[in-house]
């Protein structure tokens, strides 16, 4: 049979009435707290996503820009319209400079200078598209633009730098640009007038795996033109 429950018992509070009360007591102590709080996160929220929306809005209008100018370089005359795609890609990375864009223009700048012959001015830009390209995230445009790098430095006459980006197109995993990287090599080695070790590079990419046909063509001519008795 239960026990019946004294008169005093009974009259107890309830626990989770008790907390209630307590819960609503605090509340009301601390409401404009609460609502600075509660407005503060909100506020933060929205600053959030007010900065997302901007960033993809500019994203986007950098983008536009860059079809742009991308469409003047297929134009006819080049090379008249060369200095104003120059004009159109250099205000992007003025007005963009965060976006991916950003790091295509350079990359295209680059492009134009060398085919001016401005040399200094393709490295520089091809080493700002360089700084953009993650190796993780695109190590496509990561490895053309290292080897863009060495082939500026190469044309300005820095082939002991050239060397060094060359090489470092050797350890990224971009397999197709490897043969393109020997001969860069193999060029700047010859033009230090040292052609065993070109010889030595050429004879490294043709053990290759990764070399294709063609550039194994161009890389057995380059070895046939070097002085018998240095292959010696």
């Amino acid at each position: 049979m239960a026990e019946r429950l004294s008169r005093k018992e009974i009259r107890q509070p309830d626990q989770f009435i008790s907390l209630s009360v307590q819960i609503i007591d605090w509340i009301k102590a601390h409401i404009g707290y609460l609502v600075y709080c509660a407005l503060g996160v909100l506020g933060g929220v929205v600053l959030v996503a007010g900065w997302f929306t901007w960033q993809k809005h500019r994203e986007q209008q950098a983008a536009i820009l860059l079809y742009e100018a991308i469409k003047l370089t297929h134009a006819t005359a080049r090379t008249a319209n060369r200095y104003e795609v120059i004009e159109h890609l250099q205000k992007l990375t003025s007005d963009y400079g965060g976006t991916s864009a950003a790091a295509l223009a350079y990359w295209h700048l680059g492009h134009l200078y060398f085919e001016a012959r401005d040399y200094t001015a393709a490295l520089t830009a091809y080493r700002q598209a360089q700084q953009r390209f993650a190796p993780a995230a695109q190590p496509m445009m990561s490895a053309l633009a290292t080897l863009d790098v060495g082939y500026a430095q190469e044309a300005s006459g820095s082939c002991n730098q050239a060397v060094a980006s060359f090489e470092a197109v050797l350890q990224l995993p971009a397999h197709w640009l490897r043969g393109e990287a020997y001969l860069g090599l193999g060029r700047c080695h010859e033009s230090a007038g040292v052609p065993h070790q070109a010889i030595a590079v050429y004879e490294r990419a043709l053990s290759d795996r990764d070399i294709n046909e063609a550039t194994r063509q161009a890389i057995s001519e380059q070895l046939a033109f070097l002085p018998s008795p240095i292959k010696e």
